[in-house]
Formats: structure tokens, sequence, C-alpha cells
């Protein structure tokens, strides 16, 4: 890296690799006023590219900058390739923890859409084991309702690791409204997944053929089946549905008083006339 540099702030741009999608200004407040007492102590890293400079790291520092008016800034100036932008992005922002988990899931898919980079090589380069980049990249397989839940903090990332190894989308729709109705920690989480993945919850029930071996599974019918159940008797009922060539066995249970089952039967019985 070269010696340190001023720069006019105007001549920056924005990195275009940059991984975090959005910089707030009120995300920016506490970084505005201690620059605006002690000044910008950290230079920036930018890389010369035909277009100008783009920013690598600081780009929080250099948008509350411009916020104060500062005209120039201090910068480190490297020679890199679109790659290395990114690539320095990613370790920049990982180790600030700056990104949110989706956006670092987005950043390792890209280093291997766009690059070619194996897990192998994305952990080497960043510094995290391979194991943390490949179940970071499953969170881009999460639906969008729990996608939505991890990035408004409704449920952490090690509830959202657990949920996306299900792999079935109904079945991580359901055990995370479960999760969410317990206020369930990761670990309690993590013992609703195994319980779903042994077939001993009621999402997953399978089929099979009176010998033991499984024929097919019905898992989203029977989650699609439990929602409208719980939707109807407002999260009091649990349905069980196990199948076979011979026979299937239906388990509704209700919940509460007996007050209050005995108004639920009335309503399942008026459902079955």
């Amino acid at each position: 890296m070269t010696d340190i540099k001023k720069i006019p702030a105007s001549h920056l741009q924005a990195n275009p690799f940059q991984p975090r999608e959005k910089v707030k200004k009120e995300d920016l407040m506490d970084l505005i006023e201690s620059i605006r007492i002690h000044g910008v102590l950290e230079p920036l890293v930018v890389a010369e590219t035909p277009a100008g400079y783009q920013i690598i790291a600081g780009e929080r520092r250099w948008r509350a900058a411009k916020v104060l008016g500062i005209e120039e800034l201090p910068v480190y100036v490297k020679k890199t390739s679109p790659q290395g932008m990114l690539e320095m992005a990613i370790v920049e922002n990982v180790q600030r923890t700056d990104l949110n988990p989706i956006e670092r899931a987005q950043s390792f898919a890209r280093l291997s859409r766009e690059f070619g980079l194996s897990i192998g090589e994305m952990a080497q380069r960043i510094g995290k084991s391979s194991s943390y980049i490949s179940n970071t990249i499953r969170l881009l397989d999460l639906p969008d309702a729990i996608n939505d839940g991890l990035l408004s903090q409704q449920i952490t990332e090690g509830h959202a690791r657990s949920l996306v190894s299900l792999k079935n989308p109904a079945l991580m729709i359901a055990c995370y409204k479960q999760v969410l109705k317990e206020n369930a920690s990761v670990r309690r989480t993590e013992e609703l997944v195994r319980r779903i993945k042994a077939g001993q919850d009621q999402a997953t029930q399978k089929y099979d053929d009176g010998r033991g071996r499984p024929l097919a599974q019905d898992e989203e019918q029977v989650a699609r089946w439990e929602d409208k159940l719980q939707h109807y008797f407002k999260n009091n009922t649990t349905l069980k549905v196990v199948r076979s060539r011979k026979q299937t066995k239906v388990t509704i249970t209700l919940k509460g008083s007996p007050d209050k089952t005995q108004l639920d039967l009335e309503k399942l019985m008026n459902i079955a006339k």
C-alpha cells in the first residue's frame, strides 16, 4: 500500500462492488458527530480505476464527511481488479460486522458466480472457515417471510441457519411461525428442527408401505392443513397425520379448558357436516 494522500471528497466514488446495499443517514449520526469533533482519523482505502477513485473501505466515513462539508480526505490508493475490490470490501465489512447476514450471503454468492471462486478459496481469502461460507450462502434459500424476519431482527442468524437446514420452504415457514409464537431461543429452534427432521413433528409425517419403508412425503400438504386449523381455532390446535397403504390416521389435539375445547369441538363438528 502506498503512502497516505489527500484527495478531494468530490473525486471519490462509492464502490460498485460494495456488498452493503444501503447506508442510511440516521445510521451515520454517531460517526458524523465523531468526525465533527475529531476529524477523519483513519484513512480510506481506494482503488485507482479508469473511472476514478472508487472506495474499497471507508464509504461511511466518506458519506459522513460529505454531510459535514469536508473537502479533502486522507486515503491509501491501491491498484486492484474488480474481484479484488469485492474481496477487500467483503473482508472490511465482515471484520467490522457492517453487513447483515443476507448481504454477506449475497457477497459470497457473487464471488462464486462472477469470479468462479470455490468455497475453499473464499474461506482462505476472507479468513473464515469453509463451513461458515457455505452455511452463510445457504441463507439465500430462506423464504421471503423468514428473510424479512431476519432483517427486521425478529430472529437471529442462528435461528435462520437452523431453519434453512430443513430445505423444504413450507416446513421452514411452519417452524418459523412456531419460533415466533414461542419466542424460541436458537437452542429451542434447533430442537424443533431436529424433531421435524426425525419425523416426530406434525408437519413431517410420512407414508410407508407397511414394512417401514417410506413411499412419499406430504409435508407441505400437512403444513397447510395445520396452518389453516391453527388460524381457524386461534392457534389452539395441533394436527398429526400418519399415512400408509392401508390407512390414514388423523389426530387433532384441541388445547384449552373443558369449556374452551367444547366450543372448538362443536366448531370442528360443524366443519364435518
